[in-house]
């Protein structure tokens, strides 16, 4: 028989309001994707180190056209390899870290570098719902974003003319019963559902 879901976010109710953590998802092909992705990449950063010594050399003050490209190359090289090493942490140990007292949500990525903070007046905050957006394992989604990349929220409200999204890959029944607490205990109203 099988045991009841117990859902991956966990819920604490502080004096100030409640603290839930929310886990990233590890999606393990793209886990595997970009780890391959990120050996090849540091093994051709090592093989590309000893050209840099030759290519100094050559130059010798002068920067042609072979020397721009090799330059620009190793800027975007060196770009995605940091980028991918972002995006395989975030995978692996982040976390979102959710606050919600009786006057503001704030939202934050434990682990996830560039990412800042965000706080919302709870007055402002409108139309909370729940949204499952499933996760597709294609690098080109429906809208010609990045859909591996793209932010699948599935607890949602519109803050003026934007729609906030967090709680990224949790199931639709975790984020309602998440949401009917916040409900219950006070720190939602019945404005933030309308």
């Amino acid at each position: 028989m099988e045991r009841p879901y117990r859902g991956i976010a966990t819920l604490h109710e502080t004096p100030s309001g409640y603290h839930i953590a929310v886990p990233a998802k590890k999606h393990l092909p793209i886990v595997i994707i970009f780890s391959l992705w990120l050996v090849g990449w540091i093994l051709s950063i090592i093989s590309v180190s000893s050209l840099l010594e030759d290519f100094y050399d050559t130059i010798n003050g002068s920067l042609g056209i072979e020397g721009m490209f090799i330059m620009v190359w190793l800027a975007f090289w060196i770009a995605g390899g940091l980028f991918v090493m972002k995006t395989l942490i975030w995978y692996l140990i982040g976390q979102e870290i959710i606050i919600i007292d009786h006057e503001q949500i704030s939202i934050a990525r434990k682990n996830d570098l560039l990412f800042r903070q965000k706080i919302y007046d709870l007055r402002e905050a409108k139309r909370f719902h729940v949204e499952e957006e499933p996760f597709e394992f294609v690098f080109w989604g429906r809208r010609n974003d990045l859909g591996v990349f793209r932010n699948r929220g599935t607890i949602r409200f519109d803050y003026g003319l934007k729609t906030i999204k967090f709680a990224n890959d949790m199931d639709e029944a975790e984020a309602k019963h998440i949401l009917e607490k916040l409900r219950s205990s006070g720190y939602l109203t019945a404005a933030n559902f309308n």
